[in-house]
């Protein structure tokens, strides 16, 4: 299967209708974009490209999958890369194929300007200070650490050209530059053919369209944050995601949670935090989203690799760590180990195949692949340790599938 051009489109789902009336507010009311006219193997669902008989036939569909992208940042001195960031991503674009390659876009897009969140923090910090009875000064500031990433939008351009389709924006950097630079990040990956997904009321339902054959996959991120779909309210995420499976063939969810740093490996079976920020009971989350309709359930957020379960016959990957992070990111082992997961589905949904392949991440390199297969040795260790009885068996190539006859591990 060969991978068509691609058009961006945006359908924004009416979902909060599905919620319990004691819940929160509901989500803003979505809007539907203009489709263009033109027959494309991924397009955005309209009236005229919806399913309907007796066209339904739905094909198996390809996924590529990466963790944290960040391509470099204006919020550090040293932190772009040279010519635009032209070959980050060499070594490892021929494996970024599929009818929907997806990425997390670490960050956001901006020209200039000082970060958002930062202001926000020494805001906080200030008036904490002076409850205290403490004087707030300028090297309180100087001397506190923000982490923001603003990313230049020439180099946005690198992603579209090395394969990805799609890019999750539910994220904990997603809002670094406030809600204009996620609505900037948002106008130029579109005018690069490149579909966002994340925010409140930004759901991605495309066809995947062979001959008179198509299979419509829905796409939908959630996060622990205000301007996404908050995978700290279960009720809410079951939901939604139940809302979004009556209208399509396949359903992939992904998210961005958990502890964060090398120790971070491990998936515990309990509420996860960032300090005191609450960021999900992960185990708990996923198979509430696969019993509501998920076919495959893929995280990023840790920074590092997590193993791989099976919940009712559906993959979740629980992390798969830092992909593409130029600067501001910590690379030391275990943070450096990445991979693709790569996904065949079929037309109904149902897991047919698995890969992940082993990839390296170096200081001020993009990815490239690992000869030594450390990264597959550490999903296979951490999935053998947190799920004795539902983790993936992996094979010595990287592919996988449930335990049984026939599925050895590693």
């Amino acid at each position: 299967m060969t991978r068509a051009p691609r058009r961006a489109g945006i359908l924004l789902l009416a979902l909060a209708a599905a919620c319990a009336p004691a819940r929160p507010p509901a989500e803003p009311v979505p809007r539907a974009e203009p489709v263009p006219p033109d027959t494309v193997a991924l397009r955005p669902v309209s009236p005229d490209t919806a399913p309907r008989a007796p066209v339904r036939a739905a094909l198996p569909v390809r996924l590529a999958l990466t963790g944290d992208i960040n391509l470099g940042t204006i919020t550090l001195s040293d932190g772009l890369p040279p010519d635009d960031g032209r070959g980050l991503l060499g070594a490892v674009d021929s494996l970024l194929t599929g009818e929907l390659v997806i990425g997390n876009f670490e960050g956001a897009l901006a020209d200039s300007g000082a970060p958002e969140k930062c202001d926000r923090m020494a805001q906080e910090a200030e008036r904490r200070a002076r409850r205290q009875g403490r004087r707030w000064t300028r090297a309180d500031r100087e001397a506190m650490r923000c982490y923001a990433f603003a990313t230049p939008t020439r180099l946005a351009p690198r992603l579209p050209e090395a394969g990805f389709t799609h890019l999750n924006l539910a994220n904990n950097h997603a809002n670094d530059m406030g809600p204009a630079g996620r609505a900037l990040t948002e106008r130029v990956f579109d005018s690069l053919g490149v579909r966002t997904y994340g925010p409140l009321g930004r759901i991605t339902v495309d066809t995947v369209r062979r001959g008179d054959s198509l299979t419509v996959v829905g796409l939908i991120g959630f996060t622990t944050y205000p301007y996404a779909y908050d995978l700290l309210d279960l009720e809410r995420t079951r939901a939604v995601v139940d809302s979004l499976r009556h209208l399509v063939d396949v359903l992939v969810v992904t998210f961005h949670g958990g502890g964060e740093g090398a120790g971070a490996g491990t998936t515990p079976d309990a509420m996860e935090y960032l300090g005191r920020e609450p960021r999900g009971d992960l185990r708990r989350w996923a198979r509430v989203a696969v019993e509501a309709g998920a076919d495959a359930v893929v995280g990023h957020g840790p920074h590092v690799l997590r193993g791989v379960e099976f919940h009712r016959g559906r993959p979740i990957a629980y992390s798969l760590g830092n992909f593409l992070t130029y600067r501001g990111f910590s690379l030391a082992p275990p943070l450096h180990l990445t991979a693709v997961l790569q996904l065949e589905l079929a037309g109904d949904g149902r897991f047919l195949r698995g890969r992940l392949v082993p990839l390296i991440q170096q200081p001020r390199r993009g990815p490239v692949p690992d000869s030594s297969g450390a990264a597959l040795a550490f999903v296979a260790a951490r999935t053998a340790e947190d799920f004795p009885e539902t983790g993936a068996a992996f094979q010595p190539d990287g592919t996988f599938g449930e335990r049984g006859p026939g599925n050895g591990d590693r």
